[in-house]
């Protein structure tokens, strides 16, 4: 039985895709890879925000009343997860990130009550999924943003289609650091620290991770610069306002959308709100660090 046999394609959806495989032959392995690739490059085609022909694009500017298939079920998820989170995760907030770029280019912070007033325009989603699962537009989508969730929502598919294959025992899909293990065994998991700037620094933890999916976020890294101030990337849809109180959010659930998500919500919420609410979320964990250098994890992280 070769492998297991990792290979590293970029760009896949403008990231890194790293992808481990075991399969009993390698004629199995390679057709595993292939379902890999043509897999991204369909939900690439499908859900690119840069390409004015996809499906995405599509809906988002009107064109289409009825979204594809897979964008109907990324928008399912996104009002799923805004609702639950109370806002915490919002695919609006590229309306505050755009706001906070341009305060980058004129070197100026933008003022609280225009961050509030901002966050209080994107509170209600500008669509609705109705009791029949119909997603219906009922206000300007130009501005939803589904990157906090489609990353690992492809990597789940894109793990799904090389477990298909006849041979193939085990997957780990790597999309841009959102990762999804499907399979026989464990994969042991190396959790990066945001406060060290090396690649061969000592992890924050490390985790051993069966089936299921696991994403961190962190505002740590890639800071905006605005004028003297350097300010976290992430932001809280809520207030507008970048986050301070968390250095990075790591999350195990049952697939990588689901953790995907997760991770934006922990680290946007306070660390001991984080922690509790975590456990309302069946079979997920978090692993935080705070601006402190504290490290809290929720009852189910594994000791």
């Amino acid at each position: 039985m070769p492998g297991p046999v990792t290979s590293v394609f970029e760009p896949v959806l403008g990231t890194r895709l790293a992808l481990r495989l075991t399969a009993a032959t390698h004629q199995a392995l390679a057709r595993a890879e292939d379902a890999v690739l043509a897999e991204c490059d369909r939900l690439e085609d499908l859900l690119s925000a840069y390409r004015p022909d996809s499906a995405w694009n599509q809906w988002r500017d009107g064109r289409v009343d009825t979204p594809a298939a897979e964008v109907s079920d990324l928008l399912h998820l996104a009002a799923r997860w805004h609702a639950l989170s109370g806002g915490a995760f919002n695919p609006q907030a590229g309306v505050l990130r755009a706001r906070w770029l341009h305060a980058v280019v004129e070197s100026r912070p933008p003022a609280a009550d225009e961050l509030a007033a901002l966050a209080a325009g994107i509170t209600d989603l500008p669509y609705q999924v109705t009791d029949d699962g119909r997603v219906e537009r009922h206000g300007d989508c130009s501005h939803l943003d589904l990157h906090a969730i489609a990353k690992g929502w492809v990597a789940d598919r894109a793990a799904a289609v090389a477990l298909a294959v006849d041979g193939v025992s085990d997957v780990v899909v790597n999309l841009g650091g959102d990762l999804r293990h499907a399979g026989d065994g464990d994969l042991t998991v190396r959790i990066e620290d945001p406060r060290t700037p090396w690649d061969n620094a000592p992890p924050l933890a490390t985790v051993q991770v069966g089936e299921g999916g696991v994403a961190t976020g962190s505002g740590a890294r890639r800071p905006m610069q605005v004028g003297a101030m350097a300010y976290s990337h992430v932001l809280d849809p809520r207030t507008g306002q970048p986050v301070a109180h968390t250095s990075s959010a790591t999350v195990l659930a049952a697939d990588a959308a689901t953790a995907d998500v997760l991770a934006t919500v922990t680290g946007v919420l306070q660390p001991d709100a984080a922690v509790a609410w975590i456990e309302t979320v069946d079979g997920a964990a978090v692993l935080l660090l705070d601006h402190n250098g504290r490290v809290r994890a929720s009852n189910r992280w594994p000791a």
